[in-house]
């Protein structure tokens, strides 16, 4: 079956099937923002690395599926960005305490099942979404507890705004609706996450090592 599949597809059959069977070096764990960046940065998601994001999401939901969805696949690194939706219509709790208990959750079944963690914080909300977010008293200190967890538990952190922010508003053109990246957002971060990527599978390998 695995032959007939190859002949009929070729070499691009053969790295969908390499893809299927080998152990992925990266797994996205996120929502909409996550799940869109394989069609705006289709690159970053080269052989082996998978696209757990699922639109709508809360950071609840993400940690209900992270043994299925993350622990199960066996990466070598997890990549962890949630909270927006928790800001949009969720139930971030005070100070986004109910956010941040989930976000470590997952991170401690990563490191448990030893997967090197990733943690970004959820991107910058655009003036022009703010708006649309119940929470948004939230902000601050989920992004501040997300770096906070990450430098308690040694995890390696990284930030986007650095890359999606002018002038103190997320950058028009990397952004669809202040909330989603375009292309050219996915573009510009790109950098950033490929840096956290080759930390975390060094640090894999010398756990192994």
């Amino acid at each position: 079956m695995i032959l007939s599949k190859v002949l009929q597809h070729g070499f691009a059959g053969t790295s969908a099937l390499a893809a299927r069977f080998a152990r992925p070096s990266v797994v996205f764990m996120g929502d909409s923002i996550t799940q869109f960046w394989s069609g705006g940065d289709p690159w970053m998601f080269r052989p082996i690395r998978l696209n757990a994001g699922i639109s709508g999401q809360t950071t609840a939901q993400m940690c209900e599926r992270f043994d299925r969805d993350v622990v199960a696949r066996r990466p070598r690194v997890v990549h962890i960005m949630g909270g927006t939706n928790d800001l949009w219509f969720g139930e971030p709790g005070a100070g986004g305490a109910a956010s941040l208990a989930n976000i470590a959750a997952m991170a401690g079944m990563a490191r448990a099942a030893g997967i090197a963690v990733i943690l970004a914080p959820p991107p910058p909300i655009g003036r022009v979404a703010e708006p649309m977010f119940a929470h948004l008293d939230c902000v601050d200190a989920l992004r501040g507890g997300v770096a906070d967890l990450a430098r308690a538990e040694g995890l390696i952190f990284v930030d986007y705004a650095q890359s999606l922010v002018r002038d103190g508003d997320l950058f028009a053109p990397f952004t669809t609706d202040g909330v989603h990246l375009t292309p050219a957002g996915y573009r510009a971060i790109r950098g950033q996450a490929e840096a956290a990527i080759s930390l975390a599978l060094s640090r894999a390998r010398e756990r192994v090592g």
